[in-house]
């Protein structure tokens, strides 16, 4: 393995996150596999709803009990997902995340990482990541986190670091050049 080979041949790594990774100082193999997280998040143990504490960051295995529905405010657009355990239930909020419309399934099982807020028994957790329950890309583990830059999430940098550990000499591509094209 060449450590000094240069990022772009790294699948999954195009000219745009080049760039990205170059802004942090990341050129060559090398550089990615020595850029070491600042802090970590243990994303692992679950909590029961009715266990949370107001402010408190926690992993909540639940169900979806309701279909996304959006509110609109001024300007804005709110998405709302009911979810509950064996102990409570929980209201889950984004904010102009329209995206997420048919993510959940009601009566399936997911797993959300955020920040609890419990006014007046009323549970909430506002834009918190999440996993199908037998996923664990999210959660479910000690997740690493990065210093980061403009237009380089979590997400994807951790994807490249997984990506490469992962796939160990197979993830080089041939060529970097090719272009690939899809078939009408």
């Amino acid at each position: 393995m060449d450590l000094k080979k240069d990022v772009k041949y790294i699948k999954g790594v195009g000219p745009n996150r080049v760039q990205l990774l170059n802004k942090l100082g990341i050129f060559t193999l090398e550089d990615l596999i020595t850029y070491y997280p600042r802090a970590y998040e243990d994303r692992s143990k679950p909590k029961a709803i009715a266990e949370c504490i107001n402010g408190e960051e926690v992993l909540i295995e639940v169900i979806a009990c309701s279909k996304l529905s959006d509110v609109r405010l001024k300007g804005k657009t709110m998405q709302r997902l009911m979810v509950r355990d064996e102990t409570g239930s929980c209201t889950i909020t984004w904010f102009n995340q329209s995206y997420l419309k048919n993510k959940f399934e009601i009566g399936k099982k997911y797993k959300f990482y955020g920040k609890i807020t419990n006014n007046f028994g009323k549970i909430t957790m506002t834009s918190p990541v999440y996993d199908d329950n037998k996923k664990n890309f999210n959660t479910g583990k000690i997740i690493p986190l990065y210093p980061l830059t403009y237009q380089l999430s979590q997400n994807v940098l951790r994807r490249i670091m997984e990506e490469r550990i992962k796939r160990g000499r197979g993830s080089f591509t041939r060529n970097p050049t090719r272009i690939l094209i899809r078939r009408v």
